[in-house]
């Protein structure tokens, strides 16, 4: 079965894939609305806060899965689970993508209906 660093080295991997899969596009969206601040002329201060953002996701995601590989010699259960989060990711991510999209066309439309109130 799975001793401790094994499963470590899972919940790891898992963590970390999340983090890129749901929480990047959802965080990313928000650099869609840095893009429209500066069209707008209102400065670079959300499209900052944003790219910050976003890169730090990035990067502890990326973190996550290269200590999932450091954690655990058990690569027969991490190419598992990779062979599974495979298969999870080709239908979560265009979801995810579609969400964010959707999450920024509704914060532009209240914040349209805000200006003109």
């Amino acid at each position: 079965m799975f001793d401790a660093t094994g499963l470590l080295g899972l919940l790891l991997m898992t963590v970390g894939v999340l983090l890129l899969a749901v929480a990047l596009p959802l965080i990313g969206s928000f650099l869609l609305d840095g893009l429209v601040h500066i069209v707008r002329g209102h400065g670079l201060k959300v499209f900052g806060l944003a790219a910050v953002f976003s890169l730090t996701t990035a990067l502890a995601g990326v973190a996550l899965l290269v200590g999932a590989r450091q954690v655990t010699d058990d690569t027969v259960s991490l190419a598992m689970l990779e062979n599974g989060l495979s298969g999870l990711l080709s239908v979560l991510v265009p979801a995810m993508v579609l969400l964010a999209v959707i999450q920024f066309v509704r914060r532009q439309v209240r914040a349209r209906r805000e200006r003109s109130a």
